[in-house]
């Protein structure tokens, strides 16, 4: 073979080197991921990054997944399902979805839900609708997690439902907003990233959540923790519908059983924070006051009426999983 052959086969080798490497690269898939959660220390963002991982561990690398925490991309907490949808983002976790999502309002009722076995018991009735709704948006809900109660933290003195009146409280959504006007607080609408410099000026004089959530980020700016659960605050791993209908079914498979795997260990993280925080708070002078059985009876009086009013506002769907949800909790 000449030296003419010797460097075809050469450059040929090259070139199908080159190919080869381009192909290979370009199977693997690459998402964007953001998450509700502003720092690396919640839970939720832990959980979120445990499950990219395990997504790219156990894929072989055939799916990468890049996450952002909120604040970090244009997109507010409250448009999280909207750019899901869009594509703007292809995968994350989303806590504030009910602008989107309003049957799953339910879930947030206060007072509806009093205990852990409650959700559960709730989250089997108003999953399919949860599930068909995010659908309808070009969104996949992969998996659940949940927060314990929310609860009431503040600037200003707050020991029982009478000391509500006047507060400035950011709230999660319009179910816990409800809550607050009820007993006479200014309810207040923002996302995570704006909380701490609204508390600095004063712009809110405290926040309704958990302890291992914004209490675990915000805690040194609060003095007050009234500790009535209203509601719990739940969230979803999701995916974009387009992308992830893009992926063979053995991918699809393998993403949808790591997700149901791991979201549990952020429930259970999630749990285990609450009393760490919870401690930690004291230890540092936080005025800490749970309810009476009176108080947790005055609420629940009070809320009662709201949930047959939210459903009626909502539609006929809510009303009749509400009343699914209500039967199964025999009340």
């Amino acid at each position: 073979m000449g030296k003419t052959g010797r460097l075809a086969i050469a450059l040929a080798a090259v070139i199908g080197c080159i190919l080869f490497a381009v192909c290979d690269a370009s199977a693997a898939v690459t998402w964007t991921a953001y998450s509700f959660g502003p720092s690396d220390a919640l839970a939720n963002v832990q959980g979120l990054k445990r499950i990219t991982r395990a997504i790219e561990e156990e894929t072989k690398g055939e799916i990468r997944i890049n996450v952002h925490l909120a604040g970090s991309l244009p997109i507010q907490s409250t448009n999280i399902t909207q750019a899901m949808g869009d594509g703007v983002v292809q995968f994350g976790d989303d806590g504030f979805f009910l602008g989107n999502v309003p049957i799953a309002g339910i879930l947030r009722l206060p007072m509806l839900l009093t205990t852990p076995d409650d959700f559960a018991k709730a989250l089997r009735v108003m999953q399919p609708y949860v599930d068909r709704d995010f659908e309808k948006k070009g969104v996949i809900v992969l998996a659940h997690f949940v927060f314990p109660f929310q609860v009431t933290f503040s600037t200003k003195r707050l020991t029982k439902l009478e000391e509500f009146t006047g507060q400035k409280l950011r709230v999660s959504e319009p179910e816990q907003a409800e809550f607050v006007r009820r007993f006479g607080g200014v309810p207040i609408t923002m996302g995570a990233p704006e909380v701490p410099p609204a508390l600095q000026h004063g712009t809110i004089d405290g926040v309704l959540t958990a302890s291992a959530g914004g209490g675990k980020i915000w805690g040194d700016m609060l003095k007050f923790n009234y500790r009535l659960g209203v509601n719990y605050f739940n969230a979803m791993v999701i995916v974009n519908k387009e992308a992830f209908g893009k992926l063979t079914p053995a991918l699809q498979g393998q993403v949808r059983e790591i997700a149901v795997r791991l979201a549990p260990t952020t429930t259970a993280q999630i749990a285990k924070e609450e009393g760490e925080v919870l401690a930690k708070h004291k230890a540092a002078g936080m005025v800490i006051t749970e309810p009476t059985p009176d108080e947790l009876v005055q609420a629940a009086k009070r809320m009662g009426p709201y949930w047959d009013e939210w459903a009626s506002k909502k539609g006929a769907d809510a009303q009749r999983a509400l009343a699914e949800v209500r039967k199964v909790l025999g009340r």
